[in-house]
């Protein structure tokens, strides 16, 4: 008896999640770019994504880079670099880490380079 108590508990907790809205999905972007680093121009591909931060409130963006013909990404960490999507201006970023694959993670704090 106390084991079917129970089970109907567990329904009913399970019950009650149905009734929240799933959360908006991120912004993103996921296509061609044009990264400039200090000393080199390289073609890529980006798959990025953003949040409005409530601590500082800015938006932070964040996503990795692949090589669009196979041409060698610049190492991360050496600066400042600015990345252009089509038909967008030029956003400041940072190269953080190379991933397994050769992808590079790239974060900015401030206006994105892709539209909302």
């Amino acid at each position: 008896m106390r084991f079917g108590r129970a089970r109907r508990d567990r329904q009913a907790a399970a019950d009650t999640t149905e009734s929240y809205p799933d959360p908006e999905p991120a912004p993103d972007y996921s296509g061609p770019a044009l990264l400039d680093a200090p000393g080199v121009e390289v073609a890529v591909r980006v798959a990025l994504t953003g949040r409005l931060d409530p601590t500082d409130g800015q938006f932070h963006w964040y996503g990795r880079v692949s090589a669009a013909d196979g041409t060698a990404l610049p190492d991360p960490g050496r600066g400042q670099v600015f990345l252009t999507v089509p038909g967008r201006t030029p956003t400041p970023g940072v190269l953080q880490e190379r991933d397994p694959w050769g992808n590079l993670r790239i974060a900015g704090i401030g206006a994105q380079p892709f539209s909302l």
